[in-house]
């Protein structure tokens, strides 16, 4: 071989190495609940539109919820996290579940829609009301979705119950209840309007029924009590929303993405600014960004936003 041609070998190999290199620097990950929750398929459709879009590949990775993987975001061993809003406002100021263990590295990133839960039963159940609940076997705990146990506390407290007057079936998260609730154990559970697992129950046990939340002042001061940053909205039928079979009030709280401290801020700015310009391929890719606006992707929820997505919100006009 000359010299000429070695020296050719050697660059495109050096190219080859240097590209290989870059596209793993580029590898991020972002958290979410596990599979057939409302996060995983938010997180998903984010990895997707991010992937599609940039150098970066974005893969999701699926945990037992935010208690978990808002710490692995603080700490940086991943650049993003998807996460309802109040574990992220109780995070940063070290209350509830993060009373002992806060995570003010954890910063939001962006507002996606509206997370709603509520109790669920089967479309036949003469349980109409939450009162109803009382006696009846309900999965709780949720030991290792601690925020779900929090808005079940809250959801009850409209109606004036606490934990004590229903028949608990311990449960790790969501998806065993409604696996629980679709195999008999329980008479209601309780998960996210949307997700995968509710539409699975609702096929398999010949349909649900939401039960509803009360829609008034004492309502509201009841849910803020205990879940701060959250409120009680009116929700219609719609596609995807098996269960929903007129108006009623569900507890509501923003879903927010999260990122680290330590993810850089460039990143950060690229993602917020993906997602901000591609509204029709999420909706495309999961139904829970039905209602996404880009518009109202940084309101004040009294939580610190990182400041690539700061920076991208003030060049846009939508911070000051």
């Amino acid at each position: 071989m000359t010299l000429r041609l070695k020296t050719t070998a050697l660059l495109a190999a050096a190219f080859a190495i240097g590209t290989t290199l870059s596209a793993a620097a580029q590898t991020v990950a972002i958290g979410s609940n596990p599979q057939g929750s409302a996060a995983y398929a938010t997180a998903a459709a984010i990895a997707k539109v991010v992937s599609e879009n940039s150098d970066m590949r974005m893969r999701v990775v699926p945990q037992g919820g935010p208690v978990v993987t808002i710490p692995l975001v603080a700490t940086g061993e991943m650049e993003f996290s998807v996460a309802n809003s109040m574990p992220v406002f109780f995070a940063q100021k070290g209350g509830a579940m993060f009373k002992d263990n806060p995570q003010p590295g954890a910063k939001m990133v962006a507002a996606l829609y509206n997370l709603n839960v509520g109790f669920f039963v089967k479309a036949d159940s003469d349980i109409r009301t939450l009162q109803d609940l009382k006696g009846k076997r309900v999965s709780t705990e949720f030991t290792k979705q601690q925020v779900l146990h929090t808005i079940q506390k809250a959801i009850l407290s409209t109606a004036g119950m606490t934990l004590d007057d229903v028949e608990g079936v311990p449960v790790p998260d969501g998806n065993r209840g409604v696996e629980d609730f679709v195999a008999g154990t329980v008479d209601a559970g309780l998960f996210s309007v949307g997700s995968g697992a509710v539409l699975q129950a609702d096929a398999s046990v010949g349909g649900i029924r939401f039960i509803p939340i009360p829609n008034d002042d004492a309502a509201l001061a009841a849910i803020l009590s205990i879940a701060p940053g959250s409120y009680i909205e009116e929700i219609a039928p719609a596609e995807g929303r098996a269960g929903i079979t007129e108006p009623i009030g569900v507890f509501a709280g923003p879903f927010l993405i999260l990122a680290g401290d330590n993810t850089p801020e460039d990143m950060v700015y690229e993602v917020t600014k993906m997602i901000h310009g591609n509204a029709e391929a999420l909706k495309a890719a999961a139904p829970q960004f039905a209602q996404f606006d880009p518009a109202t992707m940084a309101p004040d929820l009294k939580i610190e936003m990182h400041p690539g997505a700061v920076r991208f919100y003030r060049e846009i006009g939508l911070l000051p």
